[in-house]
């Protein structure tokens, strides 16, 4: 009996036969989406997505993360007094 995997959506929906899927990697300086790869959608930093509106709210995600402003921590170091 020959094994099958089971590829789900980050929406929780299974891949039947469709072939609208596809395939993203987030990187430190942006998104890239790839067409279905059967051998690629194994990789660890692939994201399996279901199609166009998956695809979509990813961007949108990614777009808010990137949007938000960054919080600068100070810290506050004692000053030393000079004699």
């Amino acid at each position: 009996m020959a094994a099958t995997s089971l590829f789900t959506c980050t929406c929780g929906i299974q891949k039947k036969t469709s072939n609208h899927w596809v395939l993203a990697k987030v990187l430190p300086g942006g998104i890239t989406f790839m067409p279905w790869d059967k051998n690629l959608a194994f990789d660890d930093e692939i994201i399996v997505l279901c199609g166009e509106g998956c695809a979509a709210s990813l961007l949108s995600r990614y777009m808010g993360e990137w949007k938000r402003p960054t919080v600068n921590t100070i810290v506050n170091e004692p000053e030393l007094a000079v004699a």
